[in-house]
């Protein structure tokens, strides 16, 4: 099976509706969607009120609509923004899709899909994070609960021939940029205070998740960064095979002419970028 991934695509700013649906556009052109599935790791729209709720559901039916499987974790900009994430926003988002996100399964976190050979254990990062005072700045946290039940899940034995896949919105690993902005960059000082602080701005209980899926994991997606990195190196230290930043699929404040997104070859482990131009 292929997985595509996108992420973190904004409904409702900007002109990210005809991007999405240029992403759109290039998805169904790949085949067979029986294929493919989609994971899209969050912030699926960029305000958590119900006109944005309406657009992200009509750009999802489009592709289940045409036959394509759609997987959907939330972001924090799915239940808030960036500066806080609101726990009756929250709630709302997983009523409105639901489907995307459980199927026909109870609503707890962590789910799991199984798709062919794939097991694919979807977790809210935002879950953690819903009191008062842990609400504000959207860093992500899991929450003992959703971590013990993860642990719980990847022992069932009818996961252990299967391959394994994390997604969740909210990034684990310390830094987003391999190389410090520089002049150059259309967005210089906010980009240098994104580097000097996203260490400190990660998943809260990052540690936590990656001790509990070390060695037990073939796949981890998230997004929530914005920068599309390759994080399988790091990943590898605890026994990942691949961990992969979907970036924004729409390109959402970064400098480029360009929008991507990676297919994941689950069986023969080929990791595909597919470049879409941006709308002129």
């Amino acid at each position: 099976m292929k997985i595509i991934h996108l992420s973190d695509t904004h409904l409702g700013r900007d002109n990210n509706m005809a991007r999405f649906d240029r992403l759109t556009h290039s998805i169904t052109a790949l085949g067979d969607p029986r294929d493919f599935i989609i994971v899209h790791t969050g912030d699926l729209i960029n305000q958590g009120n119900e006109a944005q709720r309406e657009l992200g559901t009509r750009k999802l039916n489009e592709f289940t609509e045409l036959g394509w499987r759609v997987l959907l974790a939330p972001g924090n900009h799915d239940c808030g923004n960036a500066a806080q994430v609101d726990p009756v926003l929250a709630r709302q988002f997983l009523d409105k899709f639901k489907s995307y996100i459980f199927g026909s399964q109870p609503h707890l976190f962590p789910v799991l899909h199984i798709v062919d050979d794939c097991a694919l254990i979807g977790l809210d990062s935002n879950q953690g994070e819903m009191g008062w005072l842990t609400r504000w700045f959207a860093e992500g946290n899991l929450g003992d609960r959703q971590i013990k039940a993860l642990s719980n899940l990847l022992d069932r034995p009818e996961l252990q021939d299967k391959f394994k896949v994390i997604y969740l919105h909210h990034h684990p690993f310390f830094d987003s940029y391999v190389v410090a902005p520089d002049i150059g960059d259309d967005h210089f000082f906010s980009h240098m205070f994104g580097w000097n602080t996203r260490r400190f701005r990660r998943l809260k209980d990052a540690y936590t998740l990656m001790q509990t899926i070390r060695d037990r994991v073939d796949l981890m997606l998230f997004g929530h960064q914005h920068y599309g990195l390759d994080y399988s190196a790091q990943a590898q230290r605890y026994g990942i095979r691949f961990a992969l930043d979907g970036s924004s699929s729409t390109c959402t404040e970064m400098d480029t002419d360009r929008m991507r997104y990676r297919i994941i070859d689950t069986l023969s482990g080929k990791i595909t970028t597919q470049i879409v131009m941006l709308p002129s």
